[in-house]
């Protein structure tokens, strides 16, 4: 009892003192201790380690998705393309830029489009609406530690297929433009893939 007093005043001690920052403080940068950050970064090397060696294997037959690094050595940046066999963007080459941050695996990646598209979940400007990517999700689907980088590639992919969301869209004036008039819709779609989704 006494040894459990003693580690709850030491634990309790820095709180009072104000030297110990919750982690809200820390992923909006107020904390810049180095050792702190060195910590977070070895963390999250060692995950990305062990995930991008599972998506090797768990992605090695899929033609639809290819995962690469621009940067040799550097897990934390990453290069998404996504080309779907089926649906309206079938036949489009889409490309996507993930960030991992450092306070990975507590927050989610940063992810943006890089390739122009016509599409109720993402903006033209790149980006995207997808709740794996949300950290406070209201459908219960936002991040949560326990989530990978494998799960955000399959939800980007979806994107394109079965998660296609036209009822809570980013994009409006796509949603709004497919529940008016499939046919131009699917016109625009093309258009777009012709002109910005071939490489």
């Amino acid at each position: 009892m006494y040894i459990y007093l003693c580690s709850l005043r030491i634990l309790i001690l820095p709180l009072q003192e104000g030297k110990m920052l919750n982690l809200q403080k820390r992923i909006k940068g107020v904390d810049t201790n180095k050792q702190y950050m060195e910590t977070r970064m070895c963390i999250r090397e060692k995950l990305l380690t062990e995930e991008v060696r599972d998506m090797e294997r768990e992605f090695k037959k899929d033609k639809t998705v290819r995962v690469s690094f621009p940067n040799i050595g550097v897990l934390h940046e990453m290069h998404l393309t996504v080309t779907p066999n089926e649906g309206f963007y079938k036949g489009g080459i889409f490309h996507f830029d993930i960030k991992v941050p450092v306070e990975y695996n507590h927050v989610p990646p940063v992810v943006k489009c890089l390739t122009r598209i016509w599409h109720p979940n993402i903006q033209e400007d790149g980006a995207i609406c997808l709740s794996i990517l949300r950290e406070n999700s209201l459908d219960g689907f936002g991040w949560l530690p326990t989530r990978n980088i494998s799960q955000v590639v399959h939800g980007l992919a979806s994107l394109f297929g079965d998660l296609m969301d036209f009822e809570d869209p980013l994009n409006k004036e796509a949603a709004d433009q497919f529940q008016k008039s499939r046919p131009e819709f699917e016109y625009k779609v093309r258009d777009y893939i012709n002109r910005f989704a071939r490489q």
